[in-house]
């Protein structure tokens, strides 16, 4: 999908994020502990989606603006994430949920939010993204590789 330049680099973090959803789809697959999975859900949290999450919340939510019916979702869905983490998982079926939801929540980002601001961003507000300076994410280093 052709993205606006303001737009590109959160796109590319949602490659992240799938990445991570494909990963615990392949832990559960393989029967990984709840306990290891966990443990790189949290450092990937930490690293990537938290800041990714309020990097949106702060800049391209507010172009469509936080009543709008598809940013309210998003961001119920970035709390709904979040207290997934803070509660903890306890069963596989606890990272199906998160997994799910996430993968969700970034198919509905790309697919119905980010065109919907493109449409109705002014030039003038696509540039000011632009100039925001967030750090682009990237993987966590992490020693266990349970989806391999």
């Amino acid at each position: 999908m052709k993205r606006h330049e303001a737009l590109v680099q959160l796109s590319r973090d949602h490659h992240f994020g799938l990445l991570l959803c494909w990963k615990l789809k392949e832990g559960l697959k393989k029967d990984i502990s709840v306990e290891r999975m966990s443990k790189y859900i949290v450092l990937f949290y930490e690293q990537n989606l938290k800041p990714h999450f309020a990097e949106e919340e702060e800049t391209i939510f507010l172009i469509l603006g936080n009543s709008h019916p598809l940013i309210e979702e998003a961001i119920s869905q970035h709390r709904e994430l979040e207290k997934m983490i803070s509660d903890g998982f306890e069963t596989p079926e606890q990272i199906q949920i998160f997994r799910d939801l996430l993968e969700l929540h970034i198919r509905t980002e790309e697919r119905q939010i980010f065109p919907e601001i493109e449409k109705t961003a002014t030039e003038e507000e696509l540039q000011n993204l632009l100039k925001q300076n967030y750090p682009e994410l990237k993987e966590p280093e992490y020693e266990d590789l349970f989806w391999k």
